[in-house]
């Protein structure tokens, strides 16, 4: 009988932030025309790939049609040779005197719809009520809080869970995992006998359920023996089988696990590693979790390990760890994903005009 299938997948939107204040000091000095722009220094927002911007105010306007405002935008400050995709940004000015927040505003916008221009309010505040905003010691401050969209994942979140009835069935043999009861097959490893129970293999794996039909001689003396793993990884193996559960959470012993259910054809169990594995994703083990995935065919391993090493330059030039990608069809793969995470990367260069 076909049993229905729920599967459950999430995205989760990372982001970076940042808090930038610029104070003017003097401010009343300042004699500034219409156009005449005023910059902040600039600031850096995330860690991995750094974006830089800064703020310019007009102290009497952008534009002749903007005078008697004072203009204020946001300007990121991009590499032409190395413009993101995209540029999602978040952001909240605000005018602080003596410590008091006098007017707060917010914006949010993709500053590579527009060629990377500045964004923000030409109009921003009346010249006429500068001293709304001008503390006692002549002082203009101006906080910036920052927020870039870093990443979006989606995966998914659990295993591929089944019908009601299959879900009851699994319950039932909690009690049975590592029981000598009712026990009528031993699994051999490293001189360990692991107690099992052929209905139970058989019901998940259809490797275990050909060798007990097939495999007389097995059959009749009721063991198996396992030689290309360790005890431990049968036992998470079993764990998984009897009670939808696994302990490992260290990544060779996944990946050991991984290629275990690749053998059995568990493939709940493959989806469960792949899950752990992509949630510990690190520059650390990405090589290895790539030719994991790639080896035993866990194809949305594979795409978010090679996504990630896409994402970490360093990665890509330490050369120890990339000797270790022997498969040239990962290498095909990986080098598709770099070139098209390049693709909208511009040679011509561009003067970008203020928005008003």
């Amino acid at each position: 009988m076909l049993l229905g299938q729920r599967i459950e997948a999430s995205t989760e939107v990372t982001s970076d932030k940042c808090a930038f204040t610029w104070t003017i000091k003097n401010y009343r000095l300042i004699k500034f025309k219409v156009g005449e722009v005023l910059e902040s220094p600039k600031f850096s927002i995330g860690s991995d790939n750094k974006k830089y911007f800064n703020l310019e105010l007009y102290p009497a306007g952008n534009s002749e049609k903007d005078a008697g405002f004072i203009s204020l935008f946001l300007t990121p400050v991009i590499d032409i040779e190395n413009e993101p995709d995209k540029l999602v940004c978040k952001w909240t000015v605000s005018l602080v005197k003596d410590k008091k927040v006098i007017e707060k505003f917010t914006g949010h916008y993709d500053f590579a719809d527009d060629d990377f221009n500045s964004r923000g309010w030409p109009k921003f505040y009346k010249v006429t009520k500068i001293d709304e905003l001008i503390s006692s010691d002549n002082t203009l401050t101006i906080q910036c809080e920052l927020e870039i969209l870093d990443e979006i994942q989606t995966v998914l979140n659990s295993d591929i869970v089944c019908s009601k009835d299959e879900t009851v069935y699994t319950i039932k043999f909690d009690f049975s995992f590592l029981s000598e009861k009712l026990s009528d097959v031993k699994l051999i490893v490293e001189e360990k006998e692991i107690p099992a129970h052929k209905i139970v293999l058989s019901a998940f794996s259809p490797v275990f359920r050909t060798k007990f039909i097939c495999d007389v001689l097995e059959n009749e003396e009721n063991f198996v023996k396992i030689t290309d793993t360790t005890a431990n990884v049968v036992t998470e193996m079993l764990q998984f089988i009897y009670t939808g559960q696994i302990n490992a959470i260290d990544t060779y012993m996944l990946i050991e696990l991984l290629g275990v259910a690749d053998k059995y054809q568990i493939d709940g169990l493959k989806v469960k590693c792949g899950k752990i594995l992509y949630a510990n994703l690190s520059s650390e083990n990405a090589v290895e979790i790539l030719l994991a995935s790639h080896k035993y065919k866990v194809e949305h391993l594979e795409d978010e390990a090679i996504k990630f090493m896409t994402n970490h330059t360093q990665l890509l030039s330490n050369s120890n760890k990339m000797k270790k990608i022997d498969d040239p069809d990962i290498w095909m793969n990986l080098t598709q994903s770099i070139l098209k995470s390049r693709k909208n990367v511009s040679c011509l260069v561009c003067h970008p005009e203020k928005h008003s």
